[in-house]
């Protein structure tokens, strides 16, 4: 034996196919998992945004009704864009200080068949310390779905709170 290896250990063909294939898992699990990362991402900034879109809107206003909040909810389902805007609720509260007493004025659930803020003025605490202040609070959800959910789970609730004053009256009411 002269310790040359044998024809069929020097044959290297198909390697290259082998580790591709050790590989691959690997590679699409990656690519999977930030394709899903990347949109759950992307739905909870949109859902954010919709969120502060709705109490600026709402804080520009001297009153509102519950056709002004439609249309409000509607502009923000179109910021969810390219998400499907009918998975939003949306709640909206308003809340003042009255002479050192947390009041909720008035609250909106119209939009998405959202449930009420049962912590408003809790919420509100520290954002109207004096007499006669007055905030907006929009609590919105959503519920996200995976289109893929090869690595993470198929869907995700989110929330975001978004607080606004009212920029044209000491308070906002309701109609």
């Amino acid at each position: 034996m002269t310790g040359y290896p044998s024809p069929l250990a020097r044959n290297d063909r198909g390697t290259a196919a082998i580790e591709f294939a050790l590989i691959l898992p690997v590679m699409l699990t990656l690519l999977f998992g930030s394709f899903e990362v990347t949109r759950v991402i992307n739905a909870n900034t949109r859902l954010a945004a919709a969120a502060q879109t709705m109490a600026d809107l709402i804080a520009q206003q001297s009153s509102v009704s519950s056709t002004t909040i439609t249309n409000f909810c509607n502009g923000e389902k179109l910021v969810m864009t390219p998400f499907s805007g009918s998975f939003l609720t949306t709640t909206v509260a308003s809340v003042t200080n009255n002479g050192g007493t947390l009041s909720v004025d008035w609250q909106d659930t119209s939009c998405g068949k959202a449930s009420s803020i049962t912590n408003a003025t809790t919420l509100a605490n520290p954002l109207v310390p004096d007499n006669g202040d007055s905030v907006i609070i929009v609590k919105a959800g959503y519920s996200y779905t995976s289109p893929v959910s090869y690595v993470l789970h198929a869907s995700y609730a989110l929330s975001q709170v978004a607080y606004a004053r009212p920029q044209r009256t000491a308070s906002i009411p309701h109609s």
